[in-house]
């Protein structure tokens, strides 16, 4: 190699000039995805000593010692290549230990770009070399000696030769060790080098050239062809467009290879948490279906990883258009019909945090879950168990009248244990799990939470046989979020952290809900530093979509916010702020914690806009806490006692037993505001200690707050303050600023 560091310093050499840079196959490598890093182009001190370390030329003219550096602009690869390019061509030549400028140097034209040199020097390659070069070019990046052989139609031995020379002249370098047993591997010293190498090919042999690469490798590979799915699409792929191009059309073959295994590369990359992968590889299948079967196989691999992306909207478009185009083109295909209808029918009723927008209305679903329904053949079934499923958490997507009895809500729950029943007949206790998820959902559709933990508690039993980490994710997510509802915060904590001991690392969709109850529970108990650093974690697994996350983070997104507010971050809490407002629209969830971060910050304007949505009894309990404190910072004392019977209506009901501490509190503070000390006291009392059960530190704090203001409306001063001191203590701790300037304030007026 001519230059490995300059002065020490690693030389990366990545164009820094738009022109410098070309397009290439993202999996032309065939093992790993390539990075580049956009580097500022050399100083001219700094290029000048590059040429001085790349070779010393005594007789170099200063002509062209100032033209290669004027053609290069600070470029190091380009810099390299065109000191090559004078070596391949005889202008530079080695004497000794020293380099020697030929006659002819200081007419030489330098290319103005390092594609032109690059091209300029695999032109000078002898037939064979070249012929060589473009062959390993068409394999990508990274490439073995057997396919040469295979597209040059020379002997072992005369490959490697020419392979050698090849590496001789750093066009490429020889690998330690090989990906195929057998197989010598090589790289090109630089995508770059492999890109114009293509380039030089003739389009007409470029056809037959990707599908003998493909069909070499799933010779060789024998056993392994299925961990070169990515490679193998790649070159089917190509091979098809190019003769689509060329020809007009692709031999049914080839398309068909190419369907496979894009199909397989999808199903791998979902395995390997590459969802943007999985759905450029269905999408390219969906483009080369050519067969009603073609295409419900990608339609189905998309749906999947529309899934994974927790894109709910497309997951329930290309489930449902599957299911309806197989229902039309194989009616007899009736598991599958019914399999793939239940899939689509889960995503409004078991994931509706996942979708974006507006949900499919009732009466598309019922539709999709009829066609399920008829196709659906009788016995035992994946299908059956699902659309099982689907029945019993319908009233989850779809509700039912507010003034449903728990005798109008048992047969759903029916239906999912009879769902979790075969699941477990059937040997398949991750769909058990889904089954007995489903059967929660009418309990849960109304708030019952005490309903719903102990069917929880069954479906936690499961979790030592349970293998699909979604499953488990889930699982453990709803065990957190059934017990803060309860107000169990403790047990609820300990239930997340088991669950990320579980699945963390095994992709966003697995962790998501889990790392989202875990930062609402640790608002709750004031362990706030600790859930600005989860919900750190989540904007990280959510990437692109950290502005614009699902509803089903809403709750992490809120209490971030509530921290950001209380601590005086409001550059922080509007950003968050503004998130909520964008996915708050039909989620009972999202809306209870930015209606609660509203009051805090008291802007109560904001909230005239806000309806309870039609499912909001989900989340009944935190809209009651949200509303609570709502009204209090809008001061409309009237509407109080109503909405406290309320609350402890729900309560009774639901056994959610932190809203008792909320409706106290928001009794006592309703006493206070209408001068009645002894009542306020009593309440904010009773709420202090209930928040202090359920070790809700920072509640509690506030409500002490409010309980020293009430004591000191009637004189007793020395009480007031002692009852706000372990307030004070606790926004000092939390670094609560905004709290504990309010704190400060009382104390000012005792």
């Amino acid at each position: 190699m001519l230059a490995e560091h300059v002065e020490g310093s690693v030389v990366f050499l990545c164009p820094a000039r738009p022109d410098l840079t070309a397009k290439h196959p993202s999996w032309g490598g065939g093992r790993r995805n390539m990075s580049s890093i956009a580097l500022d182009p050399l100083s001219s001190d700094d290029a000048e000593r590059l040429v001085r370390l790349l070779l010393t030329v005594d007789d170099l003219p200063a002509s062209t010692h100032r033209k290669i550096l004027e053609r290069a602009e600070g470029n190091p690869f380009f810099l390299e290549e065109i000191v090559r390019r004078l070596i391949d061509g005889g202008l530079l030549v080695r004497e000794d230990d020293r380099w020697r400028a030929a006659s002819g140097i200081q007419d030489v034209e330098i290319p103005d770009t390092v594609q032109a040199v690059l091209a300029s020097r695999i032109d000078l390659l002898e037939p064979d070399d070249k012929r060589s070069l473009q062959a390993a070019s068409v394999v990508g990046r990274v490439f073995w000696s057997g396919p040469v052989v295979e597209l040059t139609d020379v002997s072992a031995p005369d490959a490697d030769g020419s392979l050698r020379r090849l590496e001789d002249r750093e066009l490429v370098l020889s690998r330690p060790g090989s990906t195929l047993a057998g197989q010598h591997e090589y790289i090109f010293k630089h995508v770059l080098t492999r890109d114009v190498a293509y380039e030089s090919l003739p389009r007409r042999d470029r056809i037959d050239a990707h599908g003998s690469v493909a069909a070499w490798l799933e010779r060789t590979a024998g056993e392994r062809t299925a961990e070169f799915a990515e490679l193998l699409a790649y070159h089917y792929v190509t091979a098809a467009g190019l003769a689509r191009e060329t020809h007009g059309s692709a031999p049914d073959e080839l398309r068909s290879s190419a369907m496979r295994w894009l199909l397989r590369a999808s199903h791998d990359s979902l395995r390997r948490l590459g969802i943007r992968k999985a759905q450029r590889f269905a999408e390219q299948a969906m483009e080369l279906a050519a067969s009603d079967g073609e295409r419900v196989d990608a339609l189905e691999a998309m749906a999947e990883a529309c899934f994974d992306a927790y894109e709910g909207d497309l997951a329930w478009r290309y489930f449902r258009e599957a299911a309806q185009v197989l229902s039309r083109s194989e009616p007899d295909a009736g598991e599958r019909i019914a399999y793939l209808a239940a899939r689509a029918c889960e995503v409004p009723q078991r994931w509706p945090g996942s979708i974006r927008g507006t949900p499919p209305d009732e009466a598309e679903a019922t539709e999709v879950y009829e066609l399920g329904r008829a196709a659906l053949p009788p016995g035992d079934s994946e299908a059956r168990i699902r659309l099982l499923g689907v029945r019993a958490g319908w009233p989850f997507g779809y509700p039912l009248s507010e003034d449903a009895t728990e005798e109008d809500l048992r047969p759903f729950e029916a239906e999912g244990i009879e769902a979790a029943d075969v699941a477990l007949r059937m040997g398949r206790p991750d769909l058990a799990s889904g089954a007995l998820d489903a059967a929660n959902a009418a309990w849960t559709s109304h708030g019952y939470y005490n309903l719903t933990f102990p069917l929880w508690e069954r479906r936690a039993e499961l979790l030592p046989i349970l293998t699909d980490p979604l499953e488990i994710g889930d699982c453990y997510a709803m065990g957190a979020w059934s017990l803060f509802e309860l107000g169990r915060y403790p047990e609820a904590l300990r239930v997340a952290d088991d669950g990320l001991d579980q699945i963390a690392g095994k992709g966003p969709n697995v962790e998501l809900h889990v790392r989202s109850w875990r930062v609402a529970i640790l608002h709750r108990m004031a362990r706030w530093d600790e859930a600005l650093a989860e919900h750190y974690l989540i904007r990280r697994l959510l990437d692109e979509r950290r502005d614009d996350p699902p509803y089903f983070v809403g709750q992490a997104t809120g209490a971030s916010a509530m921290i950001h507010e209380s601590r005086g971050d409001r550059v922080e809490s509007d950003r968050l702020a503004g998130t909520l407002v964008r996915i708050a629209s039909g989620s009972s969830r999202v809306q209870a914690f930015l209606l609660r971060l509203l009051a805090m910050r008291g802007d109560a304007a904001a909230t005239h806009s806000f309806e309870r949505p039609r499912n909001w009894r989900i989340h009944a309990n935190d809209l009651y806490e949200a509303e609570a404190e709502l009204l209090a910072t809008v001061g409309t004392w009237h509407e109080a006692p109503q909405l406290v019977e309320a609350m402890r209506r729900h309560e009774a009901r639901t056994g959610t037993t932190a809203l008792v501490a909320f409706a106290d509190r928001l009794e006592g503070r309703a006493a206070v505001a209408a001068g009645d000390a002894a009542r306020a006291e009593a309440s904010l009392r009773a709420a202090i200690e209930r928040f202090d059960r359920l070790e809700a530190t920072w509640e509690r704090a506030l409500t002490e707050v409010d309980l020293a203001r009430a004591v000191a409306s009637v004189d007793r001063q020395d009480e007031a303050r002692a009852i706000i001191a372990p307030a004070v203590d606790t926004f000092e701790g939390l670094r609560a600023a905004k709290d504990l300037a309010v704190a400060h304030q009382v104390l000012d007026r005792t």
